[in-house]
């Protein structure tokens, strides 16, 4: 009888967490340096604004699709993919800028370390989220 009184508690605890944790979705999404939607999985990005800053960083507007994510994602995570050139490779770097809201995310590349001006620092980059 007290072991069950124990174990019933902790047993409970175990299903919620299961069944909580069966809803987490994890979207994915290869973006081209000119903002084309290279694949996605789901399709969760219905289109992507690029707003270069030259010499400085390169912009990119992700308008998230409303009937996919009803709520915000919970963490989002970018790394740059581009290797046209050693350069990018080397000094290119990504950021999730800000908070992820339900209809959009904001995306930074941009070259750093490069002797001299940096010109177009626009990257090929795959965002990972989590909702």
């Amino acid at each position: 009888m007290n072991m069950t009184r124990c174990c019933l508690p902790v047993l409970l605890a175990l299903i919620f967490q299961g069944a909580a944790m069966a809803h987490e979705v994890a979207l994915t999404a290869h973006i081209a340096a000119d903002g084309r939607i290279l694949s996605q999985s789901p399709h969760w990005i219905s289109q992507v604004q690029v707003q270069p800053q030259a010499n400085y960083f390169t912009q990119y507007k992700l308008s998230l699709d409303k009937d996919q994510l009803r709520q915000a994602p919970g963490f989002c995570s970018v790394s740059p993919l581009d290797a046209s050139s050693y350069e990018r490779q080397l000094h290119g770097a990504a950021k999730v800028v800000g908070t992820p809201l339900a209809d959009k995310l904001t995306v930074q590349t941009q070259l750093v370390d490069v002797p001299g001006a940096s010109g177009d620092n626009s990257l090929e980059f795959q965002v990972l989220c989590v909702r």
